[in-house]
């Protein structure tokens, strides 16, 4: 078991609601007061950032799983940088294969984007890369693995960037609310399930009660015309996404819908309108 604080591992397990040795009734995942950004991830804010992937053992379906985390934390921890600020980020590897941080939506070198065989060649186990660029926007944005399906268990974390001449909007606190999803399967065989079938996972499919209810609705030809419509281009009419919550998870910053991920707020009265 990869050597983490007691806490970390806790909080991680937690937010998914089913823990052995934790009681039943799981309290909501409230956003700790010490920390400005997000209710599960710690922040690091700065220039010079150590991170280190590694595997973490979570549970969030009341199965324990190995997640890929970075800092032993999911999400991630948030980056938090300056417009026009250096950041050096030295990244180790843990892991018994490779893996890569990609910036996403961040403008940089293309050696620092953290693609592997596009950009760079990848980080093997038991090194460490040295990701260093300028800072040139601002706003708030993710990174994630780019690797293999590690995004898929766990590696993924927020960035915001602060503008070079301070926040223009004023708040005691603001909340990275990031939404993910989990799945106790390895994600490579849930990729083969779709690859063979696409809806292996929609489990709501037209039935002949659904034709005849058309008939009625519609007559016969139109009925029968809309069925071969679909048919012919090998489509369900109830396809509402590749994959469902029969394999998925659904958090938010780490927390299932049982943790019930918390951020509190108090109502600011705007001068002369008399509203909140």
């Amino acid at each position: 078991m990869p050597n983490l604080p007691r806490r970390r591992f806790v909080q991680g397990l937690a937010a998914g609601g089913l823990l052995l040795g934790l009681p039943s009734a799981i309290k909501p995942v409230w956003a700790d007061a010490a920390d400005t950004t997000t209710g599960s991830a710690p922040v690091l804010q700065g220039t010079e950032f150590d991170l280190v992937i590694a595997e973490t053992p979570v549970n969030f379906t009341g199965v324990p799983r190995m997640a890929t985390t970075i800092n032993g934390s999911i999400p991630a921890p948030t980056l938090r940088w300056r417009e026009g600020d250096t950041v050096t980020i030295r990244v180790t590897n843990r892991l018994p294969v490779d893996t890569s941080i990609h910036w996403h939506g961040i403008l940089l070198p293309f050696e620092m984007d953290g693609v592997p065989g596009i950009s760079f060649k990848s980080i093997p186990p038991g090194e460490t890369f040295t990701y260093r660029f300028k800072v040139e926007q601002t706003g708030t944005y993710w990174y994630h693995s780019h690797s293999g399906m590690q995004e898929q268990t766990g590696m993924y974390g927020a960035i915001v960037i602060e503008a070079a001449g301070g926040e223009t909007i004023q708040a005691d606190r603001d909340y990275v609310v990031q939404l993910s999803d989990w799945t106790d399967e390895d994600p490579m065989r849930v990729f083969d399930k779709l690859k063979m079938q696409s809806d292996y996972y929609n489990f709501n499919q037209p039935t002949a009660v659904d034709f005849f209810r058309d008939v009625a609705r519609d007559g016969f030809k139109a009925a029968f015309d809309k069925r071969k419509m679909w048919n012919e281009m090998r489509m369900s009419p109830t396809d509402l996404a590749d994959i469902s919550a029969y394999t998925y998870t659904y958090l938010m910053n780490g927390a299932t819908t049982a943790g019930n991920w918390t951020g509190l707020f108090r109502s600011v009265r705007a001068r002369g309108c008399g509203c909140v």
